[in-house]
């Protein structure tokens, strides 16, 4: 450092009569002085320490810690940690600090530069007092090319922290007088300069998880974190950042930022709200986009019916067209019925592993694609949900990696048990977590798109400039996979890059109770005497075809528009009756009502419920002793197998 005075050059050179000292320390304001590494202590100074100081020279020759015992408290610290590095002749010394004149109190800003001298063995430097060009509030240095200038007038709290954990340097900011970390017990008298930052939490978890972030980032294990915390009692929302300092590729210590996002976050709500409007539309026209289409299929394959009925060939390949058009709108409805949220649905332990393989196995000639398929099941991973929808969303996600990847590229699917930190995925807390993820080799995702891709119907394929819906093979797809994952307690994480590839991770709370599954073995019965069957339903077009399936089945049955005349068809044949085929949601009687008065009979005929509603409106029918409540439109495979059970339990 050219512009720091070694003192024993200086003293050296001076004619004797220490004029050239006197007019750098009694004209200038210039203390010199040497400080001594060995015997901790000055060994010489100017004579001008009473004017600039406040001491007598022989008490500050005399005390080595007079010296630091006048340095204003939230500075000591930080002069401390420079010092010594300074004496272990790593570094020049350089410091602006607060000095406390003990003559009357007075706060003074000095600035302070020396460097080792390794032959003399002494620290030399000099100090000048630079209070006069600091103006205002304490700390606050004119001109706004100054730090401190600008960190005071800075709208956040901004504060950095050593190795060790313990504040360094803070703005305390204004702005943030009442922040605390989201604990309530936070000791902000414990927040000083020198002190451990965790020492001022009084809440064990928060401190944990910050200590644990701290430490993560400090060992390399992180480059960033970033969480929000809200303030209900002020209706105010905070971002709090944490960055490493790095010197010489050597993180040293950490950069922590807060400041007030509560406008900020307010603006989001106000977007998603805009974005949820805008989702709303886009998912009706979908619906009637793709309701349209089946509908104008089934018109057609019935035209050709009509006109071509003596056609047997024709016919049979227009009944499986046909067929094949309503399971796939069939599909639509179940993904339909994941947006609603407040749906209760009957809920499973089940393995993500066995969800996952029948995901896979949903997926027609998967490992016939000319693609590299990759599957990866951890330890067995229990979560609680409803198996069926969970099938359908992982099969959603599948099939958009597939789409992606075309006829070439590779294709992981892996599930493992994680422990994931309170806001390390957002809206999860800390806890057991069953991930399962499908990465693809594809082209990635740009920013646009990975903010839109759980939109309803949102395509980056060619769409309909007027609706935006997709034109080729539009659905759901994503978007009803993150309502069904989130249903259930889980998030959906998107991780992609232009030119990289695109992973997508399922996150699910994970069970430590292992509850058994019970496998659903299908029961045949053989069919000598055919029962009678009675069906209910309010709509005249299921009765013609369900009495039609019945009778292709070998089953005789009676039909019932409502209750009333359900009731006059049981009296008409209750020797031969053993079944009744039951709609959950009928007008006047629903079918709830009308099985708990048949139970007032002490009838004890068996009842399967079937219905299009969501759950939430067939749970009564099942409460009232239905055996089990099937979801229309119901194939006549599952319709028989539904049959054939409750008659082995009628037998029983």
């Amino acid at each position: 450092m050219n512009n720091v005075y070694r003192l024993s050059k200086l003293t050296a050179s001076d004619a004797g009569d220490g004029s050239v000292l006197r007019s750098l320390t009694s004209r200038n304001g210039v203390f010199v002085f040497a400080y001594s590494a060995t015997s901790r202590s000055l060994v010489a100074c100017s004579d001008n320490a009473s004017a600039m100081l406040g001491v007598k020279e022989a008490d500050i020759m005399r005390d080595g810690n007079l010296f630091l015992r006048h340095v204003h408290p939230d500075d000591r610290f930080l002069l401390l940690t420079d010092l010594e590095s300074a004496l272990k002749g790593m570094e020049g010394y350089r410091a602006t600090y607060r000095w406390i004149r003990p003559d009357n109190n007075e706060v003074r800003w000095l600035h302070c530069r020396a460097t080792l001298n390794r032959e003399a063995h002494l620290f030399e430097g000099m100090m000048i007092d630079l209070s006069d060009e600091f103006t205002g509030t304490v700390g606050a240095v004119a001109g706004p090319d100054s730090v401190s200038h600008v960190l005071s007038a800075f709208p956040a709290l901004v504060f950095t922290l050593d190795a060790d954990k313990r504040l360094v340097r803070t703005n305390r900011s204004r702005h943030l007088e009442s922040f605390n970390f989201g604990d309530q017990k936070f000791n902000t008298r414990r927040f000083r300069i020198g002190r451990p930052w965790l020492d001022a939490f009084g809440n064990k978890e928060i401190r944990t998880a910050y200590d644990k972030v701290t430490s993560e980032i400090l060992e390399g294990d992180r480059t960033h974190y970033r969480t929000r915390v809200l303030m209900p009692e002020l209706d105010l929302v905070y971002s709090v950042e944490i960055l490493p300092i790095s010197k010489a590729s050597v993180i040293s210590g950490l950069l922590l930022v807060v400041a007030d996002v509560s406008e900020s976050v307010r603006m989001e709500r106000e977007v998603a709200q805009l974005q949820k409007v805008e989702g709303m539309g886009l998912l009706a026209a979908g619906v009637a986009h793709n309701f349209n289409n089946a509908l104008q299929g089934i018109l057609g394959q019935a035209a050709l019916l009509a006109s071509h009925s003596k056609d047997s060939k024709l016919v049979k390949k227009v009944g499986q067209s046909i067929i094949e058009i309503v399971q796939r709108s069939s599909d639509l409805t179940s993904q339909l019925l994941a947006f609603d949220d407040a749906r209760q649905q009957p809920e499973a332990v089940v393995d993500l592993n066995l969800i996952a393989m029948s995901a896979l196995n949903k997926i027609e000639g998967l490992f016939s694609k000319g693609l590299k398929v990759a599957v990866a099941f951890g330890s067995t991973s229990l979560v609680k949900v409803e198996q069926a929808p969970m099938i359908i969303a992982i099969s959603s996600i599948l099939r958009n990696a597939l789409e992606v990847l075309g006829e070439g590229g590779q294709l992981t699917l892996r599930t493992e048990l994680v422990q994931i930190g309170d806001r390390e995925v957002e809206d999860l807390a800390a806890g057991s977590y069953a991930r399962l993820s499908v990465s693809d080799s594809g082209p990635g995702m740009p920013p646009e798109a990975q903010r839109r891709c759980f939109e309803p119907f949102f395509t980056t394929k060619e769409s309909d400039p007027a609706t935006g819906v997709g034109i080729k093979d539009p659905g759901l797809g994503l978007s009803s996979a993150y309502a069904t994952v989130r249903k259930f307690g889980g998030r959906i994480v998107v991780d992609s890059s232009p030119g990289v590839g695109t992973r997508i991770s399922v996150y699910l709370p994970a069970q430590t109770n292992e509850n058994s599954v019970k496998d659903d073995h299908t029961v045949v019965l053989p069919k000598n005497d055919a029962p009678e069957i009675l069906v209910v339903d309010d709509d005249t077009l299921v009765l013609r075809t369900l009495r039609t399936l019945l009778s292709d089945m070998g089953y005789s049955c009676v039909v019932a528009e409502d209750s009333a005349v359900a009731l006059t068809q049981l009296k008409n044949y209750r020797r031969s009756l053993r079944l009744i085929l039951l709609d959950a949601v009928m007008p006047g009687i629903d079918g709830a009502t009308f099985l708990r008065r048949l139970r007032g009979t002490n009838n004890p005929i068996k009842v399967i419920g079937f219905s299009g509603a969501p759950p939430e409106h067939t749970t009564a029918l099942l409460e009232a002793g239905a055996l089990q409540v099937l979801r229309k439109p119901v194939g006549p495979k599952e319709l028989r197998r539904a049959i054939e059970h409750a008659l082995v339990a009628n037998a029983a």
